[in-house]
């Protein structure tokens, strides 16, 4: 797999090296790592485990008549901490969180959901992914499986669900983390991130075809296509990290709604886009009474990280980390890096937004020197 060149074409596509030469999206824009607000708690962590290695075992759980897969990581931390649950993206699923889960372990026990359709839970018995249900959802599941208040993470779509449910059920959640949240994104511009024609999905008629296009893509082909698009830095991600995600695409192609359940979320997240209220995003952020950490790769292809700013203020109590060379799944590019932002959000729970001078954030190199062990 080819190094990503930092030119890009007028339309912000960027140029690479191999079979998939042309990506759309943004430019990298490292320079923007110095928009971090955040705290990085500098202690020891536990060892993190490579891209390739095990998940930790699973169980399904029943709500509502539909079975929920979760995983739980846990090591030496305090019987009295408030666990951490994670919420993956769009066609994503639990193991996204493997690293990031273990280098928190000796803090937090951590959950790691598969949304409905998503991994190995069920699909929605009525074919329905609204966002607002997928957040009562998850509620549900957090209170039967042992109640709140938690420390809730979401990544792009996950964090669109997360925002929801923080804003509907404040007594729930402690702190909220978004990675790379999949906001919307009206600026009529050329470089921008996910590509605007995939609002043809709301037409009439353009599911099947979406979903006969995702069936005909194999294994090995979506798993290293996926790293190209979601990943800053592809050309770091081993082979065998690709083999173990086309193994987990593989498993999960036997599934007979595996993509009509991405094409329904991938709908209900645009139809959400221009959903007027309490559940757009906007208003749902007015409403989170919980302390908040929002995390944007740099070379996030698919939501732009010039949104990030914007992102945090929308939140009455937050702090900005901007990942320079990361993508859009900073929590498996960069967990170490991730986790000690997150380690010092669970240590202060009441941080506003902008709190100290810019240059009292780390910078760009002191980022990178972080994250490198882990890339």
């Amino acid at each position: 797999m080819g190094p990503i060149s930092d030119s890009t074409g007028h339309d912000g596509t960027v140029e690479t090296a191999g079979p998939y030469r042309r990506l759309p999206g943004p430019r990298p824009r490292d320079e923007l790592a110095s928009w971090t607000t955040a705290v990085l708690d500098d202690g020891p962590l536990p060892e993190i485990p490579s891209l390739s290695a095990p998940s930790p075992a699973g169980w399904w759980e029943v709500i509502e008549g539909q079975g929920l897969y979760v995983r739980r990581t846990s090591g030496h931390a305090p019987q009295s901490a408030a666990p951490v649950w994670c919420v993956h993206g769009l066609a994503g699923s639990s193991t996204n969180w493997n690293r990031l889960a273990r280098a928190l372990s000796d803090v937090a026990p951590t959950f790691a959901v598969d949304l409905p359709g998503h991994g190995w839970s069920d699909p929605s018995p009525r074919d329905d992914y609204d966002l607002p249900a997928q957040a009562r959802l998850l509620g549900m599941l957090i209170d039967h499986v042992g109640g709140g208040p938690v420390n809730l993470v979401g990544n792009s779509y996950g964090g669109i669900v997360a925002t929801l449910l923080a804003a509907e059920r404040p007594e729930l959640v402690r702190t909220l983390t978004l990675i790379s949240p999949a906001v919307p994104d009206f600026r009529l511009i050329g470089e921008r991130g996910a590509d605007p024609r995939i609002g043809l999905l709301l037409v009439p008629g353009t599911a099947g075809p979406a979903v006969r296009q995702l069936a005909r893509v194999d294994p090995d082909r979506r798993a290293r296509s996926l790293a190209m698009v979601c990943f800053g830095r592809p050309d770091l991600v081993p082979p065998e990290g690709l083999r173990a995600a086309a193994a987990e695409v593989g498993e999960r192609a036997s599934l007979p709604w595996v993509h009509t359940s991405t094409i329904g979320a991938a709908r209900s997240l645009i139809a959400g886009y221009f959903r007027p209220g309490r559940h757009s995003f906007l208003a749902a952020a007015s409403r989170v009474q919980a302390p908040v950490l929002v995390i944007w790769g740099t070379r996030d292809r698919l939501v732009d990280v010039r949104l990030a700013r914007s992102t945090a203020a929308a939140f009455a109590d937050s702090r900005l980390l901007v990942v320079a060379g990361s993508g859009h799944v900073a929590q498996m590019e960069d967990p170490e890096l991730v986790a000690r932002a997150l380690r010092a959000l669970l240590r202060s729970r009441s941080v506003q937004i902008g709190a100290g001078p810019a240059d009292s954030a780390p910078s760009v190199d002191a980022q990178r020197a972080v994250a490198g062990s882990s890339s």
